[in-house]
């Protein structure tokens, strides 16, 4: 006897519990006509011994004709939507029930021919309606013959809204039970059903997740519906080995596991991809990893990886099969440009042989790149080289290649817009709800995805969107495979994998030799040995460890590095963005505002291709010198000062400008604290004591040393203890004591608000954000007690 399936198992015992309330309805059905002809009866003997003597007799058979003809009448207009053969024996039945009762009326029910017209007419009209019945009843019980979703579904679907509709059962499998729902058509549509998807599982009591909806695309009146256990996927589901390996990467790639059991087959060309996902939610370790080794294992792939963030952390175990790994910021830029300025070779190549794009065969080596916290790349971007992998983006597909970018969370902020709308989505587990509309395409939010709800409790689980996927599976959840139940047995086995398909044994076209280098060259620079053109490094301090220096001081010297002189090669003491050319900046961008009669961060990014910290610091610019209105609001637009109409006064204000620039924004890094404060350049400079400190360096003129994480976060947090016990528990960035702490600790500004943020997040600091002021405040010193906070990992 054949094994019953887990999920086929759950529709069947749910039945079973119904078996006793579907036998009393299948008998009840045939009781009403039965039940109405002895009521009839009683009628029409009250009505005799009321009304059958004289004269009230006469008046009583005109009433019963007249009530007779009217309710056959009416009876054959209410049925104009029945069939005509139920039309003509409803109307019978009214007409036959009407007529007997005004003959017993009249003679009463104990006269010979009054007891046969019941006896026989009567019990006929009944017996009718049995047969009637019973034929309604079996063509549908017949269909539901070894078929208990359709009886499952029909017992319960009117307490979730979807009476009228019905569930045939089109596959049965070990791990789920798949069907066609057909929908009342003009009233229910498909996305009805899968906004009821929860009520659904409610009604037919089953595990939540257990029911997945999607529109049928070529009949809006109709929607797959298929039924598995949502509790299969919560455990870890073991790597089955490559499924093509030496075939095409325009074969599927197979990287996880659906939660009906089928395998995710997603053919990957053509298009990118985004991986999103909390820390510890799989995106790396179960995202990365399975697409890169499924596509080593194919003949005509070469995968270029980039992790600036974690090194040889997530990806190391993978270096053999790489064509090329960048860990290092320069070794980074290399690579963009080197893929930058091969991609208009190859689509040349593509075009002389007639392709208008890459196919398998075709003689090219398809490209993936594979960005690992693509975010912190793009903040660490000149902005020459972050416009470089953008046209990278939108180019490289024609040229035969595809991106995988990796981050925790898509938004404005962390990657462009223009690139977050090129990519396919596969979201991971998230904290926040509002992080889901970044992370899942348009149809998946319709569809209601929920990838909020498994936090990091279920590594691996996420929910992907992308050409090839079938319109049945985008919003099922899937898991990853695992590598091991430990991370050493899963390092171990990658790296196993990773050997026997080396990157030397697919060297691919002559692009690819020239992009790829030897496994390890480009670890701490570019293969080629030559330097590129980048400003000097500060000086890094000791590696630490644990959960601070994971997060908090990683990103430390993030945009600080020292501008050099170009006449002297010795560090300038200018800020880095003080440059000659900022009157240049500054006239373009009021010659832009002025111009569009429109102000924003922006637009000055898009347009001038500056970071968002200079847009910031632009607008602040334009402000002061009467260019741009004040910021209102949370919108980021501001109100052009200087009409466009006279266009003489306003080149005349953006020559001045060009001419000038602004001194302010040049030097100021905070708020001027005291406006009527001024001096010439020839002033001498009276420092105090606090001041002069600041300026202290060593006896040799070196920078000063860099304290260890732990014990610089150890003065921020005796900071917060004094000025908790002085009764000052709100403060800014900017205030001079934290500034001395950095000084001391021989850190950079971006520290303090990377070591405040973290304070925030765990609970220390409550963040408050009014118009362009941001202050913070103590809220609990408590988890600056546990030894944990700076250290564990």
């Amino acid at each position: 006897m054949a094994r019953k399936t887990p999920t086929l198992q759950i529709a069947q015992d749910a039945t079973m519990e119904r078996i006793a309330v579907s036998a009393v309805s299948k008998v009840g059905v045939l009781v009403p006509p039965w039940i109405l002809l002895g009521l009839l009866t009683i009628a029409a003997t009250i009505a005799h011994a009321a009304w059958g003597a004289p004269p009230a007799v006469t008046w009583a058979t005109m009433a019963g004709t007249l009530s007779t003809v009217t309710l056959t009448g009416l009876t054959w207009a209410v049925s104009h939507q029945r069939g005509l053969l139920g039309r003509t024996h409803s109307t019978l039945t009214t007409f036959g029930a009407g007529l007997w009762f005004t003959i017993a009326t009249i003679t009463g029910i104990t006269q010979q021919v009054t007891l046969m017209l019941l006896a026989f007419g009567g019990a006929t009209l009944a017996i009718g309606w049995n047969i009637r019945a019973v034929i309604r009843q079996t063509p549908s019980d017949a269909a539901h013959s070894g078929d208990p979703l359709a009886t499952l579904f029909d017992q319960a679907k009117a307490s979730f809204g979807l009476k009228g509709a019905k569930v045939r059962t089109t596959e049965v499998t070990e791990h789920k039970v798949k069907g066609k729902m057909a929908l009342p058509a003009g009233e229910k549509t498909a996305e009805d059903a899968i906004k009821n998807t929860d009520h659904m599982e409610s009604g037919m009591k089953l595990p939540p997740g257990s029911v997945i909806v999607a529109q049928d695309e070529d009949d809006a009146s109709q929607a797959h519906i298929t039924f598995s256990d949502p509790r299969r996927i919560k455990q870890p589901i073991a790597w089955p080995g490559p499924s093509r390996p030496g075939a095409s990467v325009g074969e599927p790639l197979r990287i996880a596991v659906y939660q009906d059991g089928d395998y995710v087959e997603h053919r990957f060309t053509g298009h990118h991809l985004q991986v999103m996902g909390r820390t510890g939610s799989g995106k790396s370790i179960g995202g990365a990893w399975n697409y890169v080794a499924e596509i080593i294992t194919r003949r005509d792939a070469a995968v270029f990886c980039i992790d600036v963030s974690k090194d040889d952390q997530t990806m190391g175990p993978l270096r053999p099969a790489l064509h090329r790994f960048e860990t290092t910021k320069a070794g980074a830029v290399d690579l963009i440009r080197k893929m930058h300025a091969e991609i208009p070779e190859r689509t040349k190549w593509l075009a002389a042989r007639g392709y208008q794009a890459w196919e398998p065969g075709c003689g090219l080596t398809y490209w993936y790149l594979h960005i690992e916290e693509v975010a912190k790349l793009f903040s660490e971007l000149s902005g020459e080289d972050a416009e470089k992998l953008e046209e990278i983006v939108k180019e490289i597909r024609s040229a035969g290649g595809s991106l995988f970018l990796s981050l925790q969370r898509a938004d404005y902020t962390q990657i462009p817009t223009l690139i977050r709308s090129q990519m396919a989505k596969m979201c991971f587990g998230l904290s926040d709800p509002e992080d889901v509309k970044y992370g899942v395409s348009a149809r998946q939010r319709k569809a209601g995805v929920h990838p909020h709800e498994w936090e990091d409790f279920y590594p691996g689980m996420a929910y992907l969107d992308a050409k090839s996927i079938r319109p049945t599976h985008y919003a099922m959840p899937l898991r990853t495979f695992s590598w091991g139940k430990t991370n050493n047995a899963a390092n171990t086995a990658m790296r196993a994998h990773a050997a026997a398909y080396p990157a030397s044994d697919r060297p691919g076209d002559e692009f690819t030799q020239r992009l790829a280098a030897p496994s390890g060259a480009t670890a701490s620079g570019p293969a080629d040995g030559k330097a590129i053109p980048m400003p000097a490094a500060a000086t890094a301090a000791a590696a630490p460890s644990g959960r601070w220096a994971d997060a908090q001081w990683e990103d430390d010297n993030e945009g600080q590095a020292a501008t050099v002189d170009g006449h002297n090669d010795e560090p300038s003491d200018r800020p880095t963005e003080a440059r000659d050319d900022f009157g240049e900046l500054l006239g373009d961008a009021a010659e832009l505002v002025i111009s569009t009669q429109f102000a924003s961060a922006a637009m000055l990014q898009r347009k001038l291709r500056l970071s968002h910290v200079q847009s910031l610091r632009v607008l602040e610019a334009l402000e002061r010198k009467g260019i741009i209105g004040p910021r209102k609001g949370t919108d980021d637009s501001r109100r052009v000062l200087v009409p466009a109409d006279d266009a003489q006064a306003a080149q005349a204000v953006v020559e001045r400008l060009r001419r000038e620039g602004d001194a302010v924004s040049e030097y100021l890094r905070t708020d001027d604290p005291d406006p009527s404060v001024t001096a010439g350049p020839k002033d001498p400079i009276h420092l105090t004591d606090e001041e002069a400190e600041r300026f202290q360096t060593s006896e040799d003129g070196r920078p000063q040393r860099q304290m260890p994480p732990d014990e610089a976060f150890g003065l921020v947090c005796d900071w917060l203890r004094h000025r908790h016990a002085i009764g000052q528990p709100t403060f800014t960035a900017g205030e001079d004591e934290l500034h001395t702490i950095r000084t001391k600790a021989g850190r950079k500004r971006p520290w303090i608000y990377k070591a405040l943020k973290r304070l925030v997040d765990d609970g220390v600091l409550t963040k408050n954000e009014t118009g362009s002021a941001t202050t913070f405040t103590i809220a609990d010193l408590t988890p600056l007690d546990d030894p944990g906070l700076g250290r564990a990992a």
